[in-house]
């Protein structure tokens, strides 16, 4: 009887322990969410208050879609696709690298190929890249980072993407830009916008 007892304990460990696990999962993907949704929507409207959000990458073939934000660490990745610090901006002469978990907005990396397109906007530019090739390397492997001749795209993420734990490489995908960056509609409209806010702070005050 005694182990019966035990066994029921072991259970009822168990079940709360995976409830907790539950709950901080769901904690995590809706403030994951409710981060996005905002960014995205300043993004949308080009909207003048404030916000972390550097641009916007998408990858339509597989589906992601992400808001980019400044930094690497634990935090921010939780929410958003990093921009690593020490590589160029978006569009800019030299290699911008960018970094995302595996199980989250990178999970669908390992199906990118030779050819497949990826979008960075931002409110006042669209950049395109084509993606040249995909490898995996060691963690060490810094070099993949280095500046580039041409405006290119370097995205980062841990591999094996099924890998329990931390994961021992990571796989990246290289892009070069293609096409001469658009400029959206909302930030001409924004610009349209703008005039009358100056031209009022401009008149005297009665």
């Amino acid at each position: 009887m005694a182990w019966r007892r035990r066994l029921r304990w072991l259970e009822r460990g168990a079940l709360i322990i995976g409830l907790l696990c539950l709950g901080l999962w769901s904690v995590a993907h809706l403030r994951s969410w409710a981060f996005q949704s905002a960014e995205s929507r300043k993004l949308r409207t080009a909207s003048r208050e404030a916000g972390p959000a550097l641009g916007r990458i998408e990858i339509p073939r597989l589906g992601i879609r992400a808001v980019v934000v400044e930094g690497t660490d634990a935090r921010t990745l939780e929410l958003a696709v990093g921009h690593i610090a020490s590589t160029a901006s978006p569009g800019k002469p030299g290699n911008c690298g960018l970094a995302g978990h595996r199980d989250t907005f990178f999970s669908g990396l390992g199906g990118a190929r030779e050819g497949d397109l990826v979008c960075f906007s931002t409110p006042e530019r669209t950049y395109t890249y084509e993606v040249e090739w995909c490898r995996v390397v060691e963690p060490d492997r810094v070099d993949t980072l280095d500046p580039t001749p041409i405006p290119s795209l370097t995205l980062v993420t841990c591999y094996p993407f099924a890998f329990v734990g931390r994961a021992p490489q990571r796989f990246v995908v290289r892009a070069r830009q293609v096409q001469t960056p658009e400029v959206p509609v909302l930030a001409h409209a924004s610009a349209r916008l703008a005039l009358p806010d100056l031209m009022a702070a401009s008149r005297p005050r009665r």
